[in-house]
């Protein structure tokens, strides 16, 4: 485990106590607006419970990898990076969803949320585990939808934060080699 484990714990809580309930705030309205969640609120405290889980695996998980905890490090950089573009969606995917919910198609939480949906029906189905469909409010299929939805936007942002690192690599590198007065060499010479 990391040395400074203790140390970057508290702050990769805090981190992820308001970028997390932010992510999930599209999906929560699409929750409450197309499956009539509201009206179940068993359904609503499985969902406060996952994004609780989530909280506090993803400050686990990057209060774990040291890299991450680095300020100048390229890659918690990127990290940093993706989440102000999540940020950026997630707020204005709620600001479309209840100013003008038939665009609702629009928003990346409804693709992520159709997807998961449809992968807890198919291995319900699978599994010869009776209705499994999210509307119905019970709790392992909200959990478990919650749960893939949340995994896939996790994946979906580790993914933006690797782009992210890389293109800043690339960019602080050609800095480096302009600032020292020699091109960097794109093209091979023949």
């Amino acid at each position: 485990m990391n040395s400074d484990f203790v140390a970057n714990f508290p702050r990769q809580l805090r981190f992820w106590a308001l970028h997390v309930p932010l992510n999930a705030l599209p999906s929560f309205i699409i929750a409450i607006s197309l499956f009539r969640l509201d009206k179940q609120s068993f359904a609503i405290v499985t969902i406060l419970a996952v994004i609780v889980l989530f909280i506090i695996a993803l400050a686990t998980i990057v209060a774990m990898v040291p890299d991450l905890n680095r300020e100048k490090h390229p890659l918690a950089r990127g990290l940093r990076a993706a989440m102000i573009f999540r940020a950026w969606v997630c707020g204005l995917s709620a600001a479309m969803l209840v100013i003008a919910p038939p665009f609702l198609m629009l928003t990346p939480d409804f693709w992520c949320g159709y997807i998961s949906a449809a992968l807890v029906n198919g291995l319900s189905r699978f599994l010869h585990l009776g209705a499994a469909s999210v509307s119905t409010g019970s709790f392992l299929p909200v959990m478990l939808t919650t749960v893939t939805e949340g995994a896939i936007i996790a994946t979906g942002i580790a993914m933006l934060a690797f782009f992210l690192s890389l293109y800043l690599q690339i960019r602080e590198r050609r800095k480096a080699f302009t600032s020292a007065g020699s091109q960097p060499h794109l093209r091979r010479s023949s």
